[in-house]
Formats: C-alpha cells, structure tokens, sequence
C-alpha cells in the first residue's frame, strides 16, 4: 500500500482560514430564530425553559436591596438575561459580606439570581429569548414608532403654521382694538377709567348735539314742503322731534311728552362705582350682602272715604266663637277699615319730571332712538332728492314742479348737498361713527 502523501501547508494558509471563520455571517432578522433552532444552538423548546426562568425571576424581585439602579432596572416592562447580568454585577458590591473563602456567597439573594443566569445560559436558552425579543423589535415596535414620530412631526409642524396664525390674529386683534379705543377717543391702557371719564362727558356731548340741531332748519323746511307738496295735506306733521330739538334744545322728555317744562326735575342718583382692580367680580351671593331699608314705601294707603261696596258680616260659625276677628283697631271697634291700593308706579305730581321723565331727549334710549330714526329719514330723503336732481330734468318732471312752493324750485344741486352733508355729520357724532380729535 502506498504511503498517504504529506502535503506541507503553504505559508498564510493557516491565518487565512482562520480569517474566514471570524467573518460574520449575514441572517435575515425575521429568520433569525429560525437559524438558531436549526443550528442546534438552542433548545427548540426554549419558551418553556424560559417561562421556569420567569417564574424564579419573579419570585428573586420580592427581596432585593435598596440600590438606585436596581430600581431602575425593575422598572422596566420585561426583565432579560442582560438585566440579570447587571444585577448580578450589582449584587457582587452589595453582598460582598456574605462571601466566604471559597469565593461563593452566602447570600441567598445572590444564589438566587446567579442560579437565574445558569440558567440563562444553559443551552443558549438567552440567545433564543434575545432573538425573539430582536424580531418583534424589528418587525413591531420600531415601525410604530416610525409611524409616531411621523405623527408628532405633522402636528408639531400644523401647531407651528397655527402658532403663525394665532400671531397675525393677535396682531389683528390688538389694531382692531386700538382703532375701537381711537373711535371712542381713549388710549386703551385703563380701558374703564377712561370709559367712566368719558360717561362724565356724556351730557355736555349731548348738549352739543342738541344745539346743533339748529343747523338742520333748511332741510326740515324743505322736507316739509315737499311732503305737503307731494302729498297734498299741509297738516301731514313729519320728523316732530327733530322739530322739537330745533326750536327748543336738548329738553327732558317730560317737556318732549306735555309740550312745557317741568317745574322741577328729580333725577335718580347714579352710584359712583368703587375703584377695583380689572377682573370679574362675581357679586357677593351671602344672605346679608344687600342691607335691608330702615322703611319701605309699597305706595299703600288706608283711606276712609272710598267705598269699595265690601262689608264683612258674620257667618254661620261666628256663634261657635271659632271665627277669626279681623278688626284691625286699635280701640276694639266693629267697624273694619278699608284699604286703598294704588298702582306699583304712582305717577309724579303735574310739573315734576321724575324717573324718566327726567332725562333728557338724547339721554333716554327710546327717545334718542326716535330722534336717529327721524335724522336717518331726513338723510334718505336728501340722498334721493341728490340723486333726482342729478338726473337732466324731462318734460314730467319740470310741469310736476312748476306749481311747486318757491322753497322746492329754488332748490339746486349744492344746497342739498350742504344740507346731507349737515345731516350726515349729525348722524355720525351721535352714533359714534366719527372719530374724536
């Protein structure tokens, strides 16, 4: 037989073949648990070793040292084989006392976790559990959590675009505030101050208003006549209160309503509002927040000369002596007194305004409110009377107007403008339209 042939190794062989057993070798991630059953590196039933290990695990937690990192290690969802590492690591430091010559430990907590890592480690049953929880990782939990970022990403970029708007409504906002203030004639730092101060000015406004009512005679007459013209009546009665503010001023309704002023005037007293700081005030709800009046006057009394045809007489069980005695007197007599009730609001004596009476026209809301209806009639007129004479006069209209009153054919174009423009200027200082200077 021939002698087997010795084949010398070609220097480098050897380190190359050792190179090419370090190479790492590239598995797919969803195969990964797979390669390592099929290997024979772990236990195919590994999930029932690992579920022993669980159970001593949880049984290993109830005694555990107070060490910070220990704690934090716990804190975590699911405990693995690097946990039971560190612990172990951990443990080494803390029971350090319990070791005996031999280098084992006494401690039956370290026993107890380093019986856990065996145990880990026996079969690979760690690779088997780190594999497991590396595929669900992977296929799971990392793209929910891409999904997540991409979500926070979106409203955190909608929420940016939205802080963006909120600004420029806030810039809006604070310009539509400060032009209201201008319109109101305040600066807008101390928004009721200034509102309070302004409510002082009020009547002396109003008096202007009123005097400047004198400036409206030329388009009162001219509406007038056009009315009566058109209209064929000459005791067809238009814009009264206007009329009335013209000839006599700002006057009190009471003067408005009886066509005389009032002897004297009793006007309610306004309560001058505490200074307070700007916030709500809630009122006070309590029982005893409102005192009470020493006398209150319902607006009753007790008249003997009114018959009202009401008698009282005794009934059927006034023998038994179980009857109520309704006398009211003092001195004992039979005789009961009658009793006048008068309405809830007595009406005022003749020549005193009172209550709203009292006020003036352009103060009290509904006779302020006649007088801009009337100031708004008299300026729709003038606007269509500008706009039919602006139009070239046709054979209708100039025989319509040749029997017409010397006021409407001299008319022209810009004295009615004046007159708008008069009506208009009004309008607007008492409306609030026109800005103060």
């Amino acid at each position: 037989d021939a002698l087997p042939i010795y084949k010398r190794p070609v220097d480098g062989e050897a380190e190359r073949m050792q190179d090419i057993q370090s190479l790492p070798i590239d598995i797919q991630t969803s195969k990964l648990l797979d390669w390592l059953v099929d290997r024979r590196h772990c236990n195919l039933k590994w999930q029932n070793l690992v579920q022993g290990i669980r159970e001593k695990i949880n049984a290993a937690i109830q005694d555990m040292p107070e060490n910070e990192e220990i704690k934090q290690l716990l804190a975590g969802s699911y405990i693995h084989y690097c946990h039971c590492r560190r612990i172990v690591e951990i443990l080494k430091g803390t029971e350090a006392s319990s070791k005996n010559m031999f280098g084992r430990y006494s401690s039956q907590r370290m026993k107890d976790w380093q019986e856990i890592v065996s145990l880990y480690e026996r079969e690979n049953t760690y690779l088997a559990e780190t594999a497991s929880l590396l595929v669900r990782s992977v296929s799971y939990e990392i793209p929910s959590l891409k999904k997540q970022i991409a979500k926070c990403q979106q409203l955190q970029q909608e929420y940016s675009r939205k802080e963006e708007e909120n600004q420029l409504g806030a810039i809006e906002m604070r310009d539509r505030f400060y032009t209201a203030c201008k319109q109101y004639g305040i600066t807008g730092d101390d928004v009721r101050r200034e509102l309070l101060a302004l409510v002082r000015d009020l009547p002396s406004l109003l008096q202007e208003i009123g005097a400047g009512a004198t400036r409206l005679s030329p388009a009162i007459d001219l509406y007038k006549a056009f009315v009566h013209f058109v209209c064929e009546s000459p005791s067809e009665e238009v814009v009264q209160m206007l009329i009335h503010v013209r000839d006599h001023g700002d006057t009190t309704v009471y003067e408005w309503r009886t066509g005389h002023p009032p002897i004297s005037i009793e006007r309610d007293k306004m309560a001058e509002c505490p200074e307070q700081e700007e916030q709500i005030d809630w009122g006070d709800f309590g029982v005893n927040s409102v005192p009470a009046p020493e006398e209150i006057d319902y607006g009753i009394s007790v008249s003997e000369d009114v018959d009202w045809g009401i008698s009282l007489e005794p009934g059927p069980e006034a023998a038994s002596g179980d009857t109520i005695d309704w006398n009211m007197s003092e001195d004992g007599a039979g005789a009961a007194e009658l009793i006048t009730v008068l309405e809830e609001r007595t009406p005022a004596p003749d020549g005193v305004a009172r209550g709203p009476d009292a006020l003036t026209i352009l103060e009290n809301p509904q006779t302020r409110g006649q007088f801009i209806d009337e100031l708004l009639e008299l300026e729709a007129f003038l606007t269509q009377r500008m706009v039919e004479m602006k139009d070239e006069a046709d054979v209708v209209s100039v025989s319509q107007f040749q029997l017409a009153p010397s006021v409407l054919q001299g008319q022209t174009s810009e004295g009615v403008s004046a007159m708008l423009s008069t009506v208009t200027e009004l309008i607007g200082r008492l409306t609030g339209k026109i800005g103060r200077a």
